[in-house]
């Protein structure tokens, strides 16, 4: 086809970018004092097999395996990696005002487990791997939901509600993109 003839062929419109994350702002970083158990309690939300840092390096995987034959979805992977780059980053300085240590790793009936590249799940797969996106943010909301009524500092409670919103929306997308891919 000539220049002449692309020029007049119709142009079809980029599909809108779906937010990735609540419209709503964080809320102030702070604690109403330290309390190391909280602290421990959120070490498990940033750095276990369940986890924000499972999250993040499990999204990106995802989103490198399926680029080429699913750029858009794989696009919208990297987008939602970095909304739990924040969530990450947040917990790690509610742990830091609450008096713990943000390592990498989190303590589960008194055993310290180190978080490593094992509690990835490394399908290849569209719709397996969408699946396990879909488990795992589902289980960060039934434990964000938990501790947000388990723990009585407002403040940290609130910053885990908004969070909340942000997995929700994260929920949603994934299940989109599940029934829109795979039929």
């Amino acid at each position: 086809m000539d220049e002449k003839n692309q020029k007049n062929m119709p142009v079809e419109a980029p599909r809108p970018v779906e937010p990735v994350s609540a419209p709503e702002p964080y809320p102030p970083i702070r604690v109403e004092k330290p309390n190391r158990r909280y602290a421990q309690m959120l070490s498990v939300d940033m750095a276990s097999a369940k986890s924000e840092m499972t999250s993040i390096t499990q999204y990106v995987y995802h989103s490198w395996v399926l680029h080429g034959t699913y750029g858009e979805a794989a696009h919208t992977l990297d987008r939602i990696a970095m909304v739990e780059m924040r969530h990450l980053d947040i917990l790690g300085q509610l742990i830091v005002l609450l008096g713990g240590d943000p390592v990498y790793q989190s303590t589960r009936q008194n055993r310290r487990i180190v978080w490593n590249g094992a509690m990835v799940t490394y399908r290849k797969r569209f719709t397996q791997a969408i699946q396990d996106d879909i488990a795992l943010e589902q289980a960060a909301i039934d434990l964000y939901t938990r501790q947000a009524a388990a723990i009585l500092d407002p403040y940290v409670s609130t910053i885990i509600r908004r969070i909340i919103q942000d997995e929700l929306i994260h929920l949603k997308i994934f299940r989109s993109l599940l029934e829109e891919y795979s039929g």
